[in-house]
């Protein structure tokens, strides 16, 4: 209750914030595409395929992009460690004019968003790690990644999440809520990687970092 009604008093004060921008701004902060591109233009389709097992590999790279800042770091954390890839993918796709009522609308009343091509639940079992990418909306997890948290046993799996944002560098309440969706999981939040996403571009050498870090390069 009390991290709900945070979220709703965050909210709020974005929305006071928001009145003041113009729609360049609000543009730019969520990462709205270009007039006469898509929210999917630039976005590779050999990331987000259903995985094939590699035998070699215990590690599944999902995630959620709209805007492609996070697809970008996908691409670039795949560049330096090879996983099998799952980008979640709604079934109704979000429309940059009904974007942020939607996102706040889905939030605010638990709405968890279909998803296609979501793959059996033994291929999820067979993966020890899940790295999770995605944009902070709202102050919280997008709900697509509630969905996918929500739909497989993610028990004594490594949970290691990334994340764009455009301020909120801690990730506000997303890490949390992933702790909360996976319980019996090991969320990684003090590893998680934290990139604004209009600095994505040029991030090779932080993302490599990170997964030096994490002891996934050579």
């Amino acid at each position: 209750m009390i991290k709900r009604i945070f979220a709703v008093v965050l909210s709020i004060l974005m929305l006071i914030v928001c009145v003041g921008c113009s729609d360049e701004e609000l543009k730019e902060e969520w990462g709205a595409p270009a007039d006469g591109e898509t929210v999917d233009d630039g976005m590779d389709e050999t990331l987000g395929d259903t995985p094939v097992i590699d035998s070699e590999s215990n590690i599944l790279i999902v995630y959620f992009s709209n805007s492609g800042n996070t697809h970008k770091l996908t691409e670039m954390i795949t560049v330096e460690y090879e996983a099998d890839v799952l980008r979640l993918i709604p079934a109704v796709p979000y429309e940059w004019e009904t974007l942020f009522d939607r996102a706040q609308d889905e939030l605010n009343d638990g709405i968890r968003p279909e998803l296609v091509d979501l793959p059996e639940a033994d291929v999820i079992a067979q993966y020890d790690t899940i790295m999770l990418g995605f944009p902070v909306w709202w102050y919280d997890l997008p709900m697509p990644v509630w969905t996918f948290l929500e739909a497989y046993d993610l028990s004594g799996k490594t949970i290691i999440p990334y994340f764009t944002h455009n301020g909120s560098t801690n990730g506000a309440a997303s890490l949390s809520t992933i702790e909360e969706l996976c319980p019996d999981s090991t969320v990684m939040s003090d590893d998680a990687l934290s990139l604004w996403g209009n600095q994505v571009d040029g991030s090779e050498a932080d993302v490599k970092a990170w997964l030096d870090g994490l002891g996934l390069t050579e």
